[in-house]
């Protein structure tokens, strides 16, 4: 027969090895929670802006001033003194990383495309490793201008005769010129070397806080143009040069020729 002494001891016995097999468990469970690794999740980067930097590209090509923007989805990045546009759309961004396509276009003309990784830091910078041939091979490494938050109005675009935007074409003509009126449209043209190229455009601002004018052109021929064509879309903007904004970032293609410059503005 079990005594009732016998009894009360064996529940207090199963009652402490409850509590210590609680407590075992609890103290497992901590350790496993302790030794885990913490995860920085990097928060995805905003690649828009305005962009200046250097390139090496075509095994032995330095280019010492890239100039550009991105906007929405595209990228249009140029060096005058290589005669170089990159005209490309950012096909996604995780985290900081970063992938795009690219037509290259050498002298207005496209030659090849490329692919493209790299990373960006929002409103900082941007490195593009680009993977092709020629000037599609190679690296890209551009810093954020903060003039892009600057804002934009038609007014700063505004010339009036004999006032225009000058500057230098890309393709083979020379002698890049517009003429900006308030209404929305622009016209100019290039010329040099017995060639000469008529331009009719629009103008508008997607966002008047950023520093950034979308654009449309037609370039028509007057003397053997060698970008004559239809459907050029591309962007303006309105940077500093010797004076707050009296200088104008231009670049524009249509898939088979582009132009772009680098322009000021000229008062005879």
């Amino acid at each position: 027969m079990i005594s009732t002494a016998n009894s009360n001891k064996n529940k207090v016995i199963s009652t402490i090895a409850a509590v210590l097999l609680g407590v075992t468990s609890i103290i497992g469970l901590q350790g496993c929670g302790g030794s885990s690794d913490s995860v920085t999740v990097v928060p995805t980067q905003d690649a828009s802006g305005l962009f200046k930097g250097t390139g090496a590209v075509n095994t032995a090509t330095t280019l010492t001033d890239i100039r550009g923007f991105v906007h929405g989805t595209r990228f249009m990045f140029f060096d005058e003194t290589a005669s170089v546009l990159y005209d490309g759309q950012i096909t996604d961004i995780t985290g900081s990383d970063v992938t795009a396509t690219a037509d290259i276009y050498i002298d207005g003309l496209k030659v090849s495309s490329s692919t493209i990784t790299g990373t960006v830091t929002s409103q900082s910078s941007m490195s593009l490793i680009l993977t092709g041939t020629g000037f599609g091979e190679g690296t890209l490494s551009m810093t954020f201008d903060p003039l892009y938050n600057r804002g934009a109005t038609i007014a700063k675009l505004v010339t009036i005769p004999p006032i225009a935007w000058i500057g230098d074409a890309t393709t083979a003509s020379v002698g890049t010129f517009i003429d900006s009126p308030d209404d929305g449209s622009f016209t100019g043209g290039v010329g040099g070397g017995g060639i000469s190229c008529l331009y009719d455009g629009t103008k508008s601002v997607p966002d008047a806080t950023i520093n950034i004018y979308q654009l449309t052109l037609i370039v028509t021929d007057s003397t053997d143009c060698d970008h004559a064509g239809t459907g050029y879309t591309g962007f303006f903007a309105v940077v500093d040069g010797d004076f707050a904004d009296d200088t104008v970032l231009f670049a524009a293609s249509n898939g088979t020729n582009a132009n772009f410059s680098i322009m000021t503005r000229n008062i005879p």
